[in-house]
């Protein structure tokens, strides 16, 4: 089957999977799926850099598990489990993923990116060989998710967000006791 986009890229998470805007993004990124729109979904996120403790599962990891309880494949979910923010999201899965597999024609979900401007700003992180797309509806962000949108928003120059910067302003994951997979590999 083809669908319409090559990947769903899903800019949210939650380590608590009972949060309402995680079970809003699980169910709003299945229908996608289940309506042929694309047959790869990417789940972002390690934990939130405001937390101390590493938690049992990443975000990316608790998302992953609602799509599998949406009847979604696992074989059709993929996982970026190093950032710690929004901006971070967005550099690790064009590099881990997107990149790598050719996947530049992209539906983004992201709750809280209702305005314009602040998809522009989104858009504007992402390597000009991406062509992104965005849903009709938006969803409420998390505590969270607000804060990073709020800080992508603050960025210097955020106008038109240079993607080569990104390196410079992720937000490092500061929880004690990550799991070795995830430390084992060195930041890019």
């Amino acid at each position: 089957m083809m669908g319409a986009f090559d990947a769903v890229l899903i800019l949210a998470g939650d380590v608590d999977r009972t949060a309402p805007s995680l079970v809003q993004i699980a169910d709003q990124a299945a229908e996608t799926f289940h309506a042929g729109l694309t047959s790869s979904l990417i789940t972002t996120g390690c934990c939130h850099h405001t937390l101390d403790l590493f938690p049992g599962r990443t975000e990316a990891q608790c998302l992953r598990d609602l799509l599998i309880e949406r009847d979604v494949p696992s074989s059709n979910l993929f996982t970026e489990e190093r950032s710690a923010d929004l901006v971070g999201r967005i550099h690790y899965v064009q590099q881990q993923l997107l990149l790598p597999c050719s996947w530049h024609h992209v539906l983004l979900l992201c709750p809280g990116a209702h305005s314009q401007a602040l998809q522009g700003i989104i858009e504007s992180c992402f390597d000009k060989a991406f062509s992104i797309h965005w849903p009709d509806t938006c969803l409420e962000p998390s505590q969270n998710q607000q804060l990073d949108l709020d800080a992508l928003a603050q960025l210097p120059g955020n106008r038109v967000f240079d993607s080569s910067r990104l390196p410079a302003v992720l937000k490092p994951v500061k929880a004690r006791g990550l799991p070795m997979s995830l430390t084992d590999h060195p930041a890019s």
